[in-house]
């Protein structure tokens, strides 16, 4: 398994994308976003270093893990792995979005009540059936459902428990299924960079914001954030992709071996993830952050204003509207 964590030189980089798809069969280039060594995040790193491991244990296949971004933004990695340049990448859902509109259903606040059902869910026929959409649209195979962390929580600078609370606020959401219901709540959105969120929380730009807790911790808002509510509103997950003019052209055999090092890896991830998320919120209280855990009746206060007006914006925004109730329905026949 090759790694590499610096930028490629750019003939070189030019050099890699021109080589046909034959020539590098047998060998699988992931190109990912985080560095190499990042405290925190193993569920993304170490979800497609298992992949790597299991593939060359049973193959004569290859795995050249790029870290860092020395492939492109997550978007240009996407657009690559279409067009069978670039083997795998660790885009997440924000990122198929702007390829698979209807992918989007899946971030409709709260309609996941907890990590199991999710999986539930995306293993099962909802899953698979979307998975083949995106394969059939976009060209890219989709061999399971990875989890970025968990649930997106709030964080601010006081307590949060009713929707009534967020009156007033500024928040760095991003997208329409963010920043909708997040207005409906009666707070103001705020799209900044993430780069420069923490110093927006510090200088007052931003009151709050919401992540993963893992992503609350990596960029150090508990040094400019009081409060973390544990709103679990949006599930983040990514899909696990590959390249599908690349998986047509191995043999029986490869494909197969690809396949099982996918739940390998999806496996690790979830355990992982997981894991992670409940130190990360250890971590934030041993802080000195105040974390607020919401009741299952307050939850539901919340979902009752931001649900509504995202299902409103999902029916004109994604190409088939009728995956709003069926995925309703999918969720209610997995709890």
């Amino acid at each position: 398994m090759k790694h590499l964590n610096k930028t490629l030189p750019a003939m070189a980089l030019a050099a890699a994308l021109a080589m046909p798809v034959a020539a590098q069969a047998q060998e699988i280039t992931i190109g990912l976003s985080l560095p190499e060594t990042i405290e925190g995040f193993d569920f993304v790193n170490g979800m497609y270093r298992t992949f790597a491991e299991q593939v060359e244990a049973n193959s004569d296949m290859t795995v050249n893990l790029v870290y860092g971004g020395a492939l492109g933004n997550p978007n240009d990695r996407l657009g690559q792995m279409r067009r069978g340049i670039l083997e795998m990448t660790d885009a997440a859902d924000g990122n198929y979005s702007s390829i698979h509109s209807d992918i989007q259903v899946l971030n409709m606040p709260y309609l996941f009540p907890d990590e199991a059902t999710a999986w539930a869910v995306l293993d099962g026929p909802f899953g698979q059936a979307m998975a083949e959409e995106i394969r059939e649209n976009t060209g890219i195979r989709v061999l399971g459902w990875w989890e970025s962390g968990g649930f997106k929580h709030f964080s601010a600078n006081r307590a949060i428990e009713v929707p009534e609370d967020m009156a007033g606020l500024k928040l760095r959401v991003l997208g329409p299924l963010a920043t909708i219901p997040v207005e409906a709540l009666g707070a103001s959105a705020s799209p900044v960079a993430f780069g420069e969120l923490y110093t927006a929380l510090r200088t007052g730009v931003v009151d709050g914001q919401d992540n993963s807790v893992s992503v609350f911790n990596l960029i150090n808002l508990y040094e400019v954030q009081s409060h973390l509510i544990l709103s679990g509103h949006t599930y983040a997950f990514g899909p696990l992709g590959i390249s599908d003019i690349f998986f047509d052209g191995l043999s029986e055999e490869n494909q197969q071996v690809i396949l099982d090092a996918a739940d390998a890896a999806i496996a690790f991830n979830r355990e992982t993830s997981r894991a992670v998320e409940a130190s990360a919120i250890d971590f934030a209280r041993e802080a000195g952050v105040t974390v607020v855990e919401l009741t299952q009746e307050q939850r539901n206060a919340f979902r009752d204003v931001m649900q509504p007006v995202a299902i409103d914006w999902l029916r004109t925004s994604i190409d088939t509207p009728a995956l709003i109730e069926e995925a309703i329905a999918a969720v209610e026949a997995a709890r």
